[in-house]
């Protein structure tokens, strides 16, 4: 058990290195009578867990480059085109998805902005230009309703989570489980018995420590592998009853509305919205976070 949270956390730490060092901030955020810069990038992209086209860093660097000329020169949709690009090599980053919602916006496409912003805060939860713009963009939403509330412990919990990305909670739990071994080294070989004390107490301490850190980030990786929110891309969707066109007309969302992704049948996708309802939608009509 040891050695496989080690093998984890050790992992999940040298993705930390390549997003501490994967781009220098260039742009502003979004403004009603501004423009919006983009994020130039001179690091390393995170692996994505899909299987992408076989690329070197060269021909990456070169389309995410060329992705950001395009976007300066007003070109956005061939921007995005090659920022997908980019994706579909298996790489990615909070400030690509940054730069996407940036162009997606300036396509006039409400549903892809919002969820490139959704995409660069999961990676990212402290990007704050990419906070900004996601509450800017959101105005633009058709839907608005109002959230049933949840038990307070519950919001908390996943308050907390979602307070650092996975490789930050994962670097806090290596952090202690090294304090953890350290303690039991004093409580074992310490011949006095004031330091077998303060060893067994902060090995303590550590362990509860530990497994709240690494219980974090578990739950974090979690959400990126098996993601259980989407947004609606069509500019319209009838939500119906049951998996089939033949279901009842239950309610219809918009584009950019965030939904909740329960289980799928057949093409069909069951889901939640945040004022309760449920219903079914085709698979195509939203995209995963």
């Amino acid at each position: 058990m040891i050695r496989a949270s080690t093998f984890f956390i050790l992992s999940l730490i040298w993705t930390t290195f390549l997003q501490a060092y994967g781009g220098d901030q260039l742009g502003n955020k979004l403004d009603p009578d501004d423009g919006i810069g983009i994020d130039l990038f001179d690091g390393e992209f995170l692996r994505t867990d899909q299987a992408g086209i076989n690329l070197d860093i060269a021909d990456i660097d070169s389309l995410y480059l060329k992705a950001n000329l395009l976007y300066q020169e007003g070109q956005y949709e061939p921007a995005l085109e090659q920022y997908n690009a980019v994706i579909l090599s298996g790489k990615e980053s909070a400030d690509l998805y940054y730069n996407m919602g940036n162009a997606a916006y300036r396509s006039n496409s409400i549903g892809h902005a919002i969820l490139y912003y959704e995409k660069a805060l999961k990676l990212e939860p402290t990007h704050e230009d990419a906070k900004h713009n996601l509450d800017f963009v959101s105005r633009y939403r058709l839907d608005t309703f109002e959230e049933v509330p949840v038990l307070f412990l519950g919001s908390w919990i996943t308050g907390f989570v979602q307070l650092f990305p996975e490789q930050t909670w994962s670097i806090l739990a290596l952090i202690f489980f090294m304090i953890i071994l350290s303690g039991l080294m004093v409580y074992l070989f310490s011949t006095r018995m004031v330091l077998k004390k303060s060893g067994f107490i902060s090995g303590l301490v550590a362990l509860v420590l530990f497994v709240i850190t690494l219980s974090s980030a578990l739950s974090r990786h979690r959400d990126i592998v098996n993601p259980d929110t989407g947004i609606i891309l069509a500019p319209s969707v009838v939500v119906r009853s049951s998996p089939s066109e033949s279901g009842t007309e239950l309610f219809i969302l918009h584009e950019g509305t965030k939904i909740k992704v329960n289980e799928e049948v057949s093409s069909w996708q069951n889901i939640k919205v945040i004022d309760g309802r449920e219903g079914w939608i085709r698979t195509y009509d939203f995209e995963s976070i």
